[in-house]
């Protein structure tokens, strides 16, 4: 998931992104800005109101450069609160060294960049596995909707429900494990991998049971926990475009 901007030659962060980071609402975020008590000149070097555009429809947001993203979140709590800043703090640090260095920064997608760190390098070549199989449907809402972060698991999703789908089928033949190197704090974990005889039975599921009856039920469910209504609205809104073109 994209943290940081370039905003007038400035590492700057939105209000709509410090939303979806910390799973809170946006309007939630606008208030808490609003009601924020600094000085109107702070304020006029550090916020800048924008907008953005949902179904075609204007909304408020506001651009924040490092200290009044520090102001903001100072009083977010919660479990996840203070990894979160630090995900921040490191991506503006990176972000500026880039910008000092004279560098055009680059931001890969979150699943793009999991997908170049090879995390299945450890699966046998006899064997293929979820992760690999299921680029399609990753890339796919990454692309289209967004807000894929790296606690992001709709692959492990897709790995559950398979399990479940070929548990008793006569084509099913003995799995194996692997290690799978997450580079986040869950390190390696050990996850399931199949025969090749299984793939094209894999890839039928995946194209005609999950992306047409799961896929939406995961991410409405996901972003219903998250408290997270622009992205419940993406998903509503885009997805069945997407499945239909795709």
């Amino acid at each position: 998931m994209q943290l940081v901007i370039k905003y007038k030659d400035h590492v700057s962060t939105t209000s709509v992104l410090v939303a979806e980071k910390f799973g809170k609402r946006h309007d939630d975020v606008l208030r808490a800005i609003r009601n924020m008590e600094c000085s109107e000149e702070f304020s006029l070097r550090n916020f800048a109101e924008s907008d953005y555009l949902v179904r075609g429809k204007k909304y408020p947001m506001y651009i924040l450069t490092r200290d009044a993203f520090t102001m903001l979140v100072m009083s977010f709590t919660g479990g996840s609160a203070a990894k979160f800043r630090e995900e921040f703090i490191d991506e503006f640090n990176r972000m500026e060294e880039v910008l000092k260095a004279g560098e055009t920064p680059v931001l890969i997608a979150t699943y793009q960049q999991r997908v170049l760190s090879e995390p299945t390098k450890s699966c046998p070549d006899t064997h293929w596995n979820i992760f690999d199989a299921s680029h399609s449907i990753m890339l796919l809402i990454e692309k289209g909707i967004g807000s894929i972060n790296k606690y992001d698991l709709a692959d492990g999703s897709i790995g559950t429900r398979w399990a479940k789908f070929r548990t008793g089928k006569e084509w099913a033949v003995d799995s194996s494990t692997y290690m799978h190197e997450y580079e986040d704090n869950r390190g390696a974990r050990e996850c399931k991998c199949y025969q090749y005889s299984e793939r094209a039975h894999f890839n039928k599921w995946l194209r005609d049971t999950y992306k047409t009856v799961h896929l939406s039920e995961y991410l409405i469910t996901k972003y219903k926990g998250e408290k997270n209504i622009m992205m419940l609205d993406r998903v509503q809104e885009f997805l069945p475009k997407l499945l239909r073109a795709s």
